[in-house]
């Protein structure tokens, strides 16, 4: 459908003459919609749009000079502003190939350009193939600037000389058929820069092609504007190219991947086959780039890419519209199509080029068939049958105008060229696309119709069933009834949770499921969760953490419910497919901005993991890892297609992560507003004074590790109270039985007795109801439960704050004293290093540097010793002792904020607790150990700096 100009194809996107001096009238007028009496017909309308910016660039031949009985006279011609085409009358002599050394002979004048069937020789007609030479003196103006010729192919071969010598050949012209090798490309000449004269020879010949002579005229200008002009040619061809290539690849991958409509498969040939009519047609960008192609072979490809491309794009209209377009006339045009292929196939190049004509013709009049046939498929409202008319109007203006520069009439240029054709694919994409999303909508309606009205049909049965059972299990009933009720009872609540899924994504994608904005307290909501789930983990062996952010805003405003489901979904998921090890859910919060904060969950576990090749769908309905997944663990694949669509609704993300029999990973972030009247409350008592007001209480602080020790007495000195230290259970015994305490803060694994056992015999061996709050680096859900089931009364993790354990004092001992509340402490500069900084040791004793620098000191001192203990123990491999080390550090090293060292040591007490090899562990503690060492210098540093900060320096 790009044909040349030559009638070997009419090419589209041609290189004419492109220069905006040889435009005649205005370029540009008044837009068509802001003139009177627009059309009110759309398909008018667009068509007209078509055509008034195509005939507005146009480029007929302007008032220029032209060659005279083969002189060209240009010495009133402006050539720095003027591209000029080099036509008129040239000498010409038939059946020689002249050379410039040679004596002038018999010559007549030709019109140039002009075919040879068209021409004669001694008023005789001449055929088609031949030879013969053409001259022309070109006298050019007095001081010309760098001048340059433009020759394009002519048929089918030729050689140029310019003032005696050649600067330009294609192919090579000869007398007889087998010296003649053919060729067509467009080439750019450099004149010479001297003389004012031009004596320009061409010899051609043709025996190849049913046409032959002078197809278009050189063209003459500066040489800097010819050369933007041609590579702008280049560039918009490679560009079109490039775009059809890939989008045929695209709509045959689409095609591949679904196989339902076969218009996408015919799109596809159809833009790919057609890449061949933009590069390897005038002006034969393939061939400038490969000169070395065979004209034989190129020649051939280009018709078939006409023919064929035309044939599907007939068999693409009718699977587009089968019901509007005519059976008969498409089988006809396509085999017809098939035909002309054979020709180019079976016959010689003389001849099946003589047939181009007649296919133009036919051609023609089935893109006004194809017009039609769009024109009905929109009044008929077809999906997409608006831009297949759109697309083909413009394709008949595009031709049209392709037709006119055929015949001489008209120059359209070539960007108004590249624009039609580019228009007229997008359109055609567009015309795909809107069916395939027409098809997808019409798909998801259907499905959510029938989702709900199936939902809503087997709730009604299904809360009878329910109900019953649940009055039959109050009945009277044998040992097995009861059995047999429970069983109905159980697989009714698991029905209706799956239809309540159902229900629940008929909303979402409905847009029907409300969100709620109340109070809520992140805490209470996690600590339910963990109640509620807790169980199921204990009776699989589970361990179920639960860890909280204790910077995150007591109370939130969101939808509570909402966060409930996702969370309980991703949780239930996660000790579902673990058999072993734990689950944890970590909460965190991120950035916080204009009253609001970003809170991260983080759902991990030690299961069956995700294969990676689902991992990527794993969100999406009715998926699950595999079919044997379904059959062994049962499930519908729905609830992490609900929670995708319940985080996205909050504003929120979420993603996965998984190596498959190592566990998964989910992360999720969503913003809530951050609440105000507790979260205000809570702010004020964070900065409660060190100094108390009320009754001083006694403390026993149970705690095995020095520097926990100190900052404990430390924290408790400065609220007023008087503490005693037990480094163990049995010492805290004796504490008790020889003095009274108002509350006691208790370690969970100590040495000698641990906290656990402790808490027991104060409970049931000495019957004191003394307030016990547990302390412990862990932090872990099933360790709270733990200390509850022991008997302690609350759970405080390590490293604490000191207004958490203010609030937990006023908590259990109401007597105790009030908080005064006075401004911030102000912040004193923290020396720099290069990893370790004194801020988060400084958040935890609020800013007291004394404080800070002792319990430096003390880490220093204890640290050394811890190390070598390690590295005597790493070489005989005691993994309980290297715990327990391991253990008594872990508060401190939260406490300075060594993320990297925290890090290892919870994968270091994670291996320990899956009984990984002993080799693994003791490489996993020397890695350990070196990041310690390495800190160590840096803390040093960073306390001497602190202490010539403090007063008494």
């Amino acid at each position: 459908m790009y044909c040349n100009h030559r009638n070997k194809s009419i090419s589209g996107l041609q290189t004419g003459p492109f220069s905006p001096e040889r435009r005649t009238g205005n370029a540009f007028g008044r837009p068509w919609f802001d003139r009177p009496g627009t059309v009110r017909n759309a398909c008018k309308s667009r068509s007209l749009l078509f055509v008034l910016l195509c005939c507005c660039f146009l480029q007929g031949y302007a008032s220029q000079p032209t060659a005279v009985r083969g002189v060209l006279d240009l010495r009133n011609t402006d050539l720095s502003k003027n591209v000029v085409a080099l036509d008129g009358e040239w000498r010409w002599y038939w059946h020689q190939l002249r050379k410039p050394e040679q004596p002038d002979a018999g010559f007549e004048f030709i019109r140039f350009p002009q075919l040879w069937n068209a021409a004669t020789w001694q008023r005789q007609p001449i055929s088609a193939q031949g030879y013969a030479t053409y001259s022309l003196t070109v006298l050019l103006p007095a001081h010309s600037v760098g001048l340059a010729l433009e020759v394009p192919d002519q048929y089918s071969t030729y050689r140029l000389f310019v003032n005696g010598k050649v600067f330009a050949q294609d192919g090579t012209p000869a007398t007889t058929l087998a010296e003649t090798q053919p060729h067509w490309s467009t080439q750019l000449v450099e004149l010479p820069a001297t003389g004012d004269t031009l004596q320009l020879l061409m010899q051609l010949a043709n025996f190849h092609h049913a046409k032959g002579g002078t197809a278009q005229a050189m063209r003459l200008g500066e040489r800097t504007r010819l050369a933007a002009v041609l590579t702008m040619d280049h560039a918009l061809d490679l560009f079109l190219t490039g775009c059809l290539f890939m989008s045929g690849l695209f709509f045959l991958g689409l095609f591949g991947f679904s196989r339902t409509d076969r218009a996408i498969l015919y799109y596809g040939l159809f833009c790919l086959i057609y890449c061949y009519r933009i590069v390897g047609t005038h002006p034969y960008v393939l061939h400038t780039i490969l000169p070395d192609l065979s004209w034989q072979l190129t020649v051939r490809f280009e018709y078939l890419s006409l023919y064929l491309g035309v044939a599907i794009f007939v068999v693409y209209t009718h699977t587009l519209y089968p019901q509007d377009t005519n059976r008969k006339i498409s089988a006809v045009m396509t085999w017809l199509c098939v035909g002309f292929a054979g020709t180019v196939l079976l016959l010689p190049t003389v001849l099946f080029t003589k047939f181009m004509n007649l296919f133009l013709a036919l051609m023609v009049s089935y893109i006004g068939y194809a017009f039609y046939v769009y024109w009905l498929a929109a009044k008929r409202h077809r999906p997409g049958a608006r831009y297949s008319q759109m697309s083909t109007a413009l394709l008949m203006v595009v031709f049209g105008l392709i037709i006119l520069q055929y015949f001489g009439v008209a120059m359209p240029a070539k960007a108004i060229l590249f624009i039609g054709y580019l228009g007229f694919f997008f359109l055609q994409s567009l015309v795909l696309a809107y069916r395939f999303a027409f098809a997808l909508s019409e798909a998801r309606h259907t499905e959510k119709q029938f989702l709900a009205n199936m939902s809503h049909e087997i709730r009604t049965p299904l809360n009878a069933i329910i109900g019953f059972s649940n009055l039959l299990d109050t009945a009277a009933l044998t040992g097995q009834q009861q059995e047999f009720v429970r069983y109905i009872h159980t697989a009714g609540k698991n029905l209706l949770t799956i239809v309540n899924d159902i229900l629940d994504i008929a909303k979402i994608e409905a847009g029907k499921l409300p969100l709620e904005i109340i109070p809520f307290s992140i805490q209470s909501l996690s600590d339910s969760i963990r109640t509620m789930l807790l169980p199921t983990a204990v009776d699989k062996d589970l361990q179920l953490v639960v860890d909280v952010d204790p910077t995150l805003p007591p109370v939130l405003l969101g939808d509570p419910t909402r966060l409930t489901q996702i969370l309980l979904n991703l949780l239930s998921n996660a000790i579902k497919f673990t058999k072993q090890g734990r689950v944890s859910l970590r909460i965190d919060q991120r950035d916080v901005s204009n009253g609001f904060v970003r809170v991260r969950f983080v759902v991990q576990d030690t299961g069956i993991g995700i294969d990676p090749g689902v991992l990527p769908y794993i969100f999406e309905r009715f998926r699950q890892a595999s079919d044997s997944t379904t059959r062994f663990y049962g499930g519908t694949g729905l609830g992490l297609s609900i929670v995708k669509s319940l985080v996205e609704l909050q504003g929120g993300w979420i993603r996965v992560s998984s190596v498959p029999g190592e566990g998964s990973c989910f992360t999720l972030e969503i913003p809530y507003e951050i609440g105000k009247g507790e979260s205000d409350q809570a702010a004020t008592k964070s900065l409660a004074s060190w100094k108390s007001t009320g009754q001083t209480l006694r403390i026993l602080v149970v705690e095995d590790n020095p520097m926990n020790q100190k900052l404990a007495l430390s924290v408790l000195s400065r609220l007023g109270h008087s503490a005693q230290v037990a480094e163990n259970g049995e010492q805290a015994l004796e504490w008790l039985q020889r003095s009274t305490f108002d509350l006691i803060l208790m370690d969970i694994q100590m040495p000698v007795m641990d906290g656990y056992t402790t808490t027991r015999h104060i409970r049931t061996t000495l019957r004191k109801k003394t307030p016990i709050i547990a302390m412990t680096a862990h932090a872990l859900a099933s360790e709270r439960e733990q200390c509850l089931q022991a008997g302690m009364n609350d759970f405080l993790s390590k490293p604490f704050l000191p207004n958490d354990l203010q609030q937990l004092i006023r908590k259990y001992v109401p007597s105790g004293p009030e908080l005064e509340v006075v401004a911030e402490p102000e912040r004193i500069p923290v020396a720099d290093a290069a990893s370790f900084t004194m801020e988060p040791l400084l958040k935890v004793v609020e800013g007291d540097l004394f404080l800070a620098t002792q319990l430096l000191e003390l880490f220093l001192s204890q640290t050394i010793e811890q190390l070598q203990q390690i590295r005597q123990v790493m070489a005989v491999n005691e993994l309980n002792v290297i715990s327990q080390v391991l253990h008594s550090q872990k508060a401190s090293i939260k406490m300075l904020g060594l993320d990297k060292a925290s890090l290892q040591l919870e994968e270091i007490e994670a291996l320990i607790g899956a009984k990984a090899a002993p080799t693994l562990i003791v490489a996993r503690v020397q890695t350990y150990t070196l990041t310690l060492e390495a800190e160590l210098p840096r803390i040093e540093s960073v306390m001497l700096s602190a202490v010539q900060k403090l007063p008494s320096a």
